[in-house]
Order: C-alpha cells, then structure tokens, then sequence
C-alpha cells in the first residue's frame, strides 16, 4: 500500500503531509498507525501544520481529517494548500484554524467575524456570530449558521451529508456546498435565507418562504 503520511521538519514547525489519496479509510488508517509509533515524540496539545495534496478536490474530507490528528492528541494550527516533493515543501497558500470551544452537544460556536485566510473546521454543527469575510472558509461536518453576512465558501453536511443545512442573515458567497452538491455560482442575498439540498441540487429559499415540518 502507498505511503500516505509523511512529516516535514521546516524553520515554520512540523508539517504533517496527507498524499493524493483514492481511500479517506486508508489515511485514517495510516494516521492512527504512524501517530501510535511516534507517540514518544509530541507531547499533548502539540501543534501541527496540515498539508493534503489536491487540496481542493479532498476538502470534504477535512473535517473527518482534523478530527483524526486531534483525537491522537495533536491541534492542527494552519491548513496549508501545496504540495510535498522529496524533502522540498512548497507553500502556495495557508489558512489559518480558527479555534472556539465546543459546546456540551459538541457544536463549535464562535463569536467574531472570520477574516480572509482563516478556516473554521469541525466534524459536527457549526454557529458562528459575526461575518465571514472573502477568502475565509468554514467546512463542518453537520449544519452551519452564520448570524452575519457571508462572502467566503461554506462547506456543511461533509460528515451528515444532504441533511445538513446553511442559515444565514445575508450572503454573496464564493462558494457552497451540502455534502457532494455544490453551488458556485450564488447571486447575492440580502435578506435572511436557508440553503439545503432539494432534488439533488441546492437550493436557496428566504427564511420567511420555508415550510418547517
């Protein structure tokens, strides 16, 4: 089997490499494997960079990822977007994690506005009171609600699925996404709306228009 996990010393700190994977079990899997056999190494609460190859095409994956690192005892500190060949890393982007407490029902609630380059990962629900600003990017595993405006990318329903939900109060957004469906071409809402997943598509509905079972 391909050797999925690697860990780069640089003058930044520790960086933990995921490669361009086919099976998100196989790198659980080998995480778990190579964390129990260097646990002499980190001591709890250390702090990791996180770096997938083909970051973009796994970024569902995410939640389930950090959730991985931290019940081994590590915090992912950046998520950094390149690509890892022989010794060299090569950085083309970073987003920072933004860290909150969770809740007793294990939902992550913060409260500020999620500047550009920050991201917001969690494998349940998510509640977020402020603004996510352009360039910021929350991925949860469950429902997002945002008590603000948003101009970055929610990703929700990545552990859920299609259940998931996205409430917020205004919104022009790079991009959404429920679960595998994905809408990249939003319009602008200034008003209150719900997004959830319809006939296999997103679908946007004013807050005052849906009809609660």
């Amino acid at each position: 089997m391909k050797n999925l996990i690697d860990f780069k010393m640089t003058k930044e700190g520790l960086i933990l490499v995921i490669r361009d994977y086919e099976s998100l079990e196989d790198v659980i899997e080998q995480l778990n494997a190579r964390l129990a056999q260097m646990r002499g190494f980190f001591a709890q609460g250390d702090k990791v960079m996180l770096m997938v190859e083909n970051n973009e095409h796994h970024a569902p994956d995410m939640p389930k990822i950090v959730s991985a690192v931290r019940k081994c005892g590590l915090d992912v500190s950046q998520i950094l977007v390149g690509s890892a060949i022989g010794e060299t890393v090569n950085v083309s982007g970073r987003m920072r994690m933004v860290e909150e407490g969770d809740t007793k029902s294990g939902t992550k609630v913060v409260k500020k506005n999620l500047r550009s380059g920050q991201a917001l990962v969690h494998p349940g629900d998510v509640i977020v009171i402020g603004n996510v600003h352009s360039g910021a990017e929350i991925m949860a595993g469950g429902s997002i609600v945002v008590f603000g405006s948003v101009r970055g990318t929610l990703r929700a329903g990545l552990n859920e699925g299609s259940q998931a939900v996205i409430a917020v109060l205004s919104m022009q957004p790079a991009l959404i996404q429920i679960a595998e469906y994905t809408l990249r071409e939003v319009g602008s809402y200034n008003e209150p709306v719900v997004v959830h997943v319809k006939d296999n598509k997103v679908t946007i509905e004013r807050i005052v228009d849906v009809k609660f079972s």
